[in-house]
């Protein structure tokens, strides 16, 4: 296999220096399960693939409550042992009703709270002066307001509470702008955070919505985290293709999955790749669990072929988490054409 590539390689990809390397990272995304199953195998058939990017994530808020000694370093703001659950995960609403938002926000989480990024900068020394070091957590606005209001509240409050929403997001940017200084003093080059923003044939919310809601949040905070000399990196599931524009013009660096069967791969790149760089998601749902080892090559060698078409800046990851029921064989194909 050949080696892993430089910090300044990586970068080159991202800013569209160099269009002949594939840069890999969250291709060894093993999902719920998957090591319990295949234990030292699983080692043995990924130990010689390399791994291009450091990623490390923070030890982020818990929801209703804290993992950590301080039990205020959560989301939540209550007492919710009877509280309501909500679809997304069957995960607790923290905000049952907007009259209490200034409780909330009274009660944010401390972005400098002690010790939640001793594992970032463990790893960060770890990994040297030479390596693409990638700062990430879950959930940015979308994500984030679902996991506090309820999937099904968010949908009407889309309509219904839009005042309340942007407010609530005014304190998550000024919240992660703190946890991109503190990247930053660690020496990380770049951000990866996450708001699903599609379903399988289109977005979760308007286009509208999103224009009025998110796109100011986004422009703000990819220029706050690229005046820190650093790249954004953004995991969306679904079908974003609604979005895509105001995802160019709000600056995002990367772009992660362009999930199969819910966006046109080809039209993406054509119509965004020289103003983008793409992570693509390998197929989890169906290629790797369903085909042969030469059909999962086969599909490696076909996304290729497509950036390579376009001149597109390509990273290549598993479009999520690889699931129980995927051969070792086919987890090793993808592996290994990737690194190709």
């Amino acid at each position: 296999m050949r080696e892993a590539y430089s910090k300044q390689q990586v970068i080159d990809v991202i800013e569209g220096r160099d269009t002949s390397r594939v840069p890999l990272l969250f291709h060894k995304w093993w999902g719920e399960g998957l090591e319990e199953k295949y234990g030292e195998d699983l080692k043995r058939i990924s130990c010689d693939i390399p791994e291009d990017v450091m990623v490390c994530f923070y030890d982020e808020p818990g929801e209703d409550v804290s993992y950590n000694s301080n039990p205020e370093y959560r989301w939540g703001y209550k007492d919710y042992t009877n509280a309501e659950k909500h679809s997304i995960g069957e995960t607790k609403v923290l905000l049952d009703d907007w009259e209490e938002l200034d409780q909330l926000l009274e009660n944010f989480p401390d972005p400098n709270e002690p010790g939640v990024f001793d594992r970032a900068e463990a790893a960060a020394k770890e990994a040297g002066d030479n390596v693409y070091k990638l700062g990430c957590w879950w959930r940015l606005l979308h994500e984030r307001f679902w996991s506090i209001r309820g999937m099904e509240n968010l949908m009407y409050d889309y309509y219904d509470a839009m005042d309340e929403l942007k407010i609530l997001g005014r304190h998550l940017i000024d919240y992660y702008k703190v946890i991109v200084d503190r990247f930053c003093a660690l020496g990380y080059d770049g951000i990866l955070t996450s708001d699903d923003l599609g379903h399988q044939t289109g977005p979760m919310m308007s286009p509208e919505v999103f224009h009025e809601l998110y796109f100011p949040f986004y422009k703000e905070f990819i220029s706050y985290v690229h005046s820190k000399g650093m790249h954004v990196f953004l995991h969306s599931c679904g079908d974003n293709t609604l979005l895509m524009e105001d995802l160019c013009e709000a600056g995002l660096d990367v772009f992660h999955p362009i999930q199969k069967g819910c966006m046109d791969m080809e039209k993406t790149v054509k119509d965004y790749g020289q103003r983008m760089a793409f992570l693509a998601g390998f197929d989890v749902q169906h290629m790797i669990v369903e085909g042969t080892p030469e059909q999962v090559r086969k599909e490696v060698r076909d996304m290729k072929a497509i950036f390579r078409k376009h001149d597109g800046r390509l990273l290549m990851a598993a479009g999520n988490g690889i699931l129980t029921d995927t051969p070792l064989e086919n987890i090793r194909a993808m592996l290994e054409e990737m690194a190709e």
